[in-house]
């Protein structure tokens, strides 16, 4: 008997819900390729790449050596071998993806999951995110002909503050639960509102009742055009009205002018949770009245506490100008010289505050010339000017604190009746734009940088889809597992924390811990999980929907 180990970590189970999804049998479907040319199929290569990302977080990076220490009959339906996806094979796989839908490969496979979990769909969320690649990418073939149906890998604006690199873009549409349903991979200078435009067919044409979902997107979605084909398309939203048109403000001044905030409270359990105060108005914008919601939060994001600090820098150095302006004036009357004072004060509406008095100034006038020779004193004269002096004063901590409430204020703007969706719920909604961003989080994982090393933007654009397919699977188990942690009212220990709402990553890493032993007799193998593996690493497996077995018999192997 010998005794060996692997280390397959999540493989196995990341193989079984692809296999649910059926991720091999779509692609297979879509892609142009002939059985008897490809000892492997396309569709359980772009398998063996998504199970790679998701265990082994480095796209494309030694996948052959990653499947070397895998148990491959337990992951694949087809017979193969660890050699069978070198790099060769990877890139033509890539080569055929790039040429179907992928858009639609990815929303056929939403759809499977949406009906295989049931989902309850209220709500999608909509965003967008750069991600920066490495190397010089030449945006046409060998021919000189440009490949205009492939994303341009160009510098655009980076939202991660890397404008030295050129960049692709991401976007996701994802459910309230956080499923994505659309994917897109986009070139790295397309706008976000040219991208909210687009997508908004992708949402018409989904699976989804789309007059029964509400469409959340942040700031990019609101341009005129898109307010008008939502109005067409009668496609129900919510965002958060833009500072650049001047609406926003004069909504912002007329609620804390009425004043009629109404408590909401915190959308969240953390206990430094911002609470929230909202105020519904009604306004005229593109041509028809909707409803705006002011948001009031208890907190301010300290992008706001540095703007704060250039504020009162601006307007330190701004009344020193004007102190010193006003100190050089000259007024005949008193009356004069406190009409200039009462204007200004009452013109001055920053945080500092002015104070001011009138000062009376005496000046003896002499005669021009020399003094008389005879000494006879002239008769002097006395002119009396008046004069200002000004005092700056630091702002109150009541000026600071009022600032601060004011510049933690936003505006909702909704096109869902009230009947249906209050305030709060409005609020509750948007709120949980938070959904796409752990999805981006997860995707941008640091594993993932300096990541995508592939020749051509053709490629490119293939791998960024199987990273959305990632995506999805890992969106999967996250949304499985805390469901049924829910239902039993469950919680996992990961070192010092005790969770309920275990991330895709923690799961993950989690569930990477799993090791199998092989007993190799002369006519059979034997696997077995050690007896010290964390009791929870299998909860995980169960609230996932399988056992241990994954790891230890071959599902695919056929009765003898």
């Amino acid at each position: 008997m010998q005794v060996s180990a692997k280390h397959p970590g999540a493989a196995n189970l990341m193989a079984h819900l692809c296999k649910e999804l059926d991720i091999a049998r779509f692609i297979n479907h879509m892609v142009t390729w002939d059985d008897r040319q490809w000892k492997v199929s396309p569709g359980t290569v772009i398998t063996a790449l998504v199970i790679n990302i998701l265990v082994h977080r480095r796209p494309l990076y030694r996948v052959e050596r990653f499947y070397e220490a895998m148990d491959m009959p337990l992951l694949f339906e087809e017979d193969i071998q660890a050699q069978d996806l070198n790099d060769d094979a990877l890139g033509r796989a890539l080569d055929r993806l790039a040429e179907i839908d992928c858009r639609q490969l990815l929303g056929t496979i939403a759809c499977r999951a949406a009906n295989i979990e049931d989902m309850e769909i209220r709500s999608v969320h909509a965003d967008t995110t750069s991600f920066s690649v490495y190397g010089s990418y030449e945006n046409e073939d060998s021919n000189g002909s440009f490949e205009k149906q492939f994303i341009e890998i160009v510098y655009g604006h980076s939202k991660d503050k890397r404008d030295d690199l050129k960049q692709l873009k991401f976007g996701l549409m994802v459910t309230n639960d956080g499923f994505p349903i659309v994917g897109t991979v986009n070139s790295g200078n397309e706008s976000d509102m040219v991208w909210s435009r687009d997508i908004l067919d992708e949402f018409k044409v989904s699976f989804l009742e789309t007059w029964n979902v509400a469409f959340v997107a942040d700031s990019a979605l609101i341009t005129m055009e898109n307010l008008k084909a939502m109005d067409a398309k009668k496609i129900r939203f919510i965002s958060v009205l833009p500072g650049r048109y001047s609406l926003a403000q004069e909504l912002r001044d007329r609620a804390w002018e009425e004043g009629r905030w109404r408590y909401r409270g915190p959308m969240s359990k953390a206990k430094d949770a911002a609470h929230y105060w909202t105020q519904t108005l009604q306004a005229e914008f593109a041509g028809r009245v909707y409803r705006f919601i002011v948001v009031r939060s208890s907190k301010l994001d300290n992008r706001k506490e540095k703007k704060l600090e250039r504020v009162l820098e601006t307007e330190q150095k701004d009344l020193a100008k004007l102190k010193k302006q006003l100190e050089k004036e000259s007024f005949q009357c008193e009356p004069d010289a406190k009409a200039r004072l009462d204007a200004v004060l009452a013109e001055n509406k920053t945080l500092h505050r002015l104070t001011g008095r009138v000062v009376r100034q005496q000046k003896i006038k002499r005669p021009p010339g020399r003094p008389r020779k005879d000494r006879q004193e002239a008769v002097l004269e006395t002119i009396t000017t008046f004069r200002l002096e000004i005092d700056i004063h630091p702002p109150t901590e009541e000026a600071l604190t009022e600032w601060r409430q004011r510049e933690a204020t936003f505006v909702l703007i909704t096109s869902v009746s009230e009947d249906l969706y209050d305030d709060y719920d409005v609020l509750k909604e948007y709120k949980g734009q938070i959904n796409v961003e752990m999805r981006f989080r997860f995707l941008k994982d640091p594993m993932f940088v300096n990541a995508i090393y592939l020749k051509t933007p053709k490629r490119v654009q293939a791998l960024g889809y199987v990273i959305l397919l990632a995506v999805m699977i890992a969106s999967l188990l996250e949304m499985r597992i805390r469901e049924a942690m829910a239902k039993e009212k469950a919680t996992i220990s990961t070192g010092p924390r005790t969770l309920d709402r275990p991330t895709a990553r923690v799961l993950l890493d989690m569930l990477n811990t799993i090791q199998v032993v092989y007993l190799t007799y002369d006519d059979h193998v034997e696997r077995h999980l050690p007896h010290d593996i964390p009791p929870d690493v299998l909860r995980l497996l169960k609230f996932a929907g399988y056992d241990e077995r994954i790891y230890l018999e071959n599902p695919f192997r056929k009765p003898t």
